[in-house]
């Protein structure tokens, strides 16, 4: 195998083959056609190779090296040591801490960074725009699954190491791992009766229909694509919070809540933790709200985690952020709540996505 090529995914049915038929095989004539007229979308996806059946009978995808993953860029590993007994040195544990890197602060605190998080999140919704375009619904857009590509403005070619203070570059992403993604034929033709599970999703950029409703895949077309869009608001959350646990309830919180789960399996207890953080970033059941609000009397104050206004919302951001800084703008905020909105049909679609106020004027490419 060459060296510039990558095994990424192994499956054990066929429906990891996505990435093939979908952009070629299904739809011949359109793909044509848009390579006639160049489609800037396809340059953010990684670009497919082969595939082969392994003697196990498990179908591997074969995609070119693309770049490193974008959270590798965004974090930095530290080892820390804990000693719960001085005297007891044998029962030192070390364990691993992701910290926010040195690139996270220059995306966050320089203005050239935060034009370049503006820019990725384009190049994201520009791959999900040719996904979408095939009524394709990635199903697993994380940060693991974005690389980033320094391509030299001179050779076109993938600098090794990370981002510097060279500008001789240009920072371009790539959406890979097909492994989950679905459309009408997979669903027919290579799902099987099961359909799409929760094991080919990482919980964490999933939403609530995906995790509260197991056949969530019967409804419209339209509906399953905003799967992706969720998706998209927890990676601008990640980026703006330096952390991938962007769905997690303080320690407070969690004795509050507590006990009043006793009794609960862990399953029950974690998806009450995360209806809780949902609340707390104004992610709320349609409906709950208001019904919230006539419980508590015309004259009656709701809490703060049910206000929800914008000054909340961006204020609860800014408690959790490291830096303390927030979303870079009141349109990134925006944004974000119009992405993680509880009802799919709610959700802005990547064509609205990439009309918004945010993306004015588009980022320079």
């Amino acid at each position: 195998m060459r060296s510039d090529y990558d095994l990424l995914e192994t499956y054990e049915s066929v429906h990891g083959l996505g990435s093939k038929w979908s952009f070629e095989n299904k739809f011949p004539n359109k793909f044509r056609t848009m390579r006639a007229t160049f489609e800037e979308g396809l340059s953010h996806i990684a670009r497919y190779v082969e595939s082969f059946e392994s003697r196990s009978n498990e179908i591997w995808l074969v995609f070119r090296h693309e770049g490193v993953s974008l959270s590798k860029l965004i974090y930095t590993v530290e080892e820390v040591e804990n000693v719960p007994d001085r005297e007891k040195v044998e029962e030192v544990k070390r364990f691993e801490v992701l910290q926010p890197s040195k690139w996270w602060h220059w995306l966050k605190t320089t203005k050239a960074g935060k034009e370049e998080m503006r820019n990725l999140i384009w190049q994201l919704l520009m791959a999900l725009k040719s996904c979408h375009g095939r009524n394709i619904t990635h199903r697993d857009i994380k940060p693991d699954n974005m690389v980033i590509c320094l391509e030299d403005q001179h050779t076109g070619r993938c600098l090794k190491g990370g981002p510097s203070g060279d500008k001789n570059y240009t920072i371009k992403m790539r959406i890979i791992d097909f492994g989950s993604a679905m459309d009408e034929f997979t669903l027919k033709h290579l799902y099987g009766s099961t359909g799409p599970s929760r094991a080919e999703q990482t919980s964490e950029y999933s939403p609530p229909e995906a995790f509260l409703n197991a056949t969530w895949y019967h409804g419209s077309t339209s509906a399953n694509l905003k799967y992706d869009m969720w998706s998209v608001g927890v990676v601008m959350l990640e980026l703006i919070l330096g952390t991938p646990n962007v769905f997690q309830i303080n320690a407070r919180t969690q004795a509050l809540l507590d006990p009043h789960i006793v009794g609960w399996n862990e399953d029950l207890k974690e998806l009450a933790y995360k209806l809780r953080s949902f609340m707390e970033l104004c992610i709320l059941i349609p409906g709950s709200y208001s019904k919230h609000h006539r419980s508590m009397g015309q004259g009656g104050d709701s809490p703060a985690s049910w206000k929800c206004s914008e000054e909340f919302f961006s204020s609860q951001i800014k408690n959790r952020d490291p830096l303390k800084l927030g979303f870079p703008n009141v349109w990134a905020l925006r944004l974000v709540r119009q992405l993680l909105l509880w009802d799919p049909e709610d959700r802005l679609s990547v064509d609205d996505a990439l009309r918004h106020p945010y993306f004015q004027p588009p980022p320079k490419r």
